[in-house]
């Protein structure tokens, strides 16, 4: 299924849910109020954002699962693990940039500015445009440098719990006890949390062992 011919199809196929996401989001703005789904039509770009945003969380869970399931070394000891798990990053890019147009465009209809002013934080502007970055260069890194090294491996890791812990402060950010207790955010804390002790867990085992890609085949 994650092959590299596959990928042009399963790209095409996120911007085809993106699109699918936005459509929902303008139909449910022409909901009477007392309809569950029904939104004002100036928080389209909102519900666009938001649901945009769970889908990178999906992918990033199904990202950190596998990571810590077979760990870096055994992924990339076998071809199609490592496209795989290549293909599953990039999809995961080009969601999260379509997520970010739908911010941007959230933010220009509520006629607000996007400043890097700020202080550095987890989960601010600045955090964020440096994560964003790194999500659209480390796939063009992996494709280039197809053997795993110690730093290749430190980038990799490094890159997954920044993701998810921005992630998880936007998540802590939408829970405001007790009026609006966001149990599904609630969930996705724990959850990336988990996830992230996983692939920590891996990485420990892994380099505690000092295993090499064709030691882990032959165990």
């Amino acid at each position: 299924m994650l092959t590299k011919s596959r990928l042009p199809l399963l790209i095409g196929l996120i911007c085809c849910i993106e699109v699918t996401i936005y459509l929902w989001s303008v139909w449910t703005s022409t909901f009477d109020e007392p309809n569950f789904f029904a939104i004002q039509p100036e928080f389209i770009f909102d519900k666009s954002a938001r649901l945009a945003g769970r889908i990178s969380a999906f992918l990033v869970l199904v990202i950190l699962g596998t990571t810590g399931f077979h760990g870096l070394r055994k992924i990339y000891a076998d071809d199609k693990r490592r496209n795989s798990f290549m293909i599953l990053l990039t999809l995961f890019t080009v969601n999260h940039l379509i997520h970010l147009l739908f911010v941007i465009l959230r933010f220009k209809s509520h006629g607000e500015i996007i400043t890097l002013s700020e202080s550095i934080n987890i989960g601010g502007t600045v955090h964020g445009l440096i994560s964003f970055s790194f999500i659209v260069i480390v796939p063009f890194i992996l494709w280039k440098f197809q053997h795993l090294t110690k730093l290749l491996y430190l980038v990799i890791v490094l890159h997954l719990l920044n993701i998810s812990g921005f992630m998880i402060k936007t998540f802590l950010s939408k829970i405001k006890p007790p009026d609006h207790p966001a149990y599904h955010n609630q969930l996705g804390i724990l959850v990336l949390s988990a996830g992230c002790l996983y692939i920590l867990y891996r990485a420990y085992v892994e380099n505690r062992l000092q295993l090499t890609p064709n030691d882990e085949n032959n165990s």
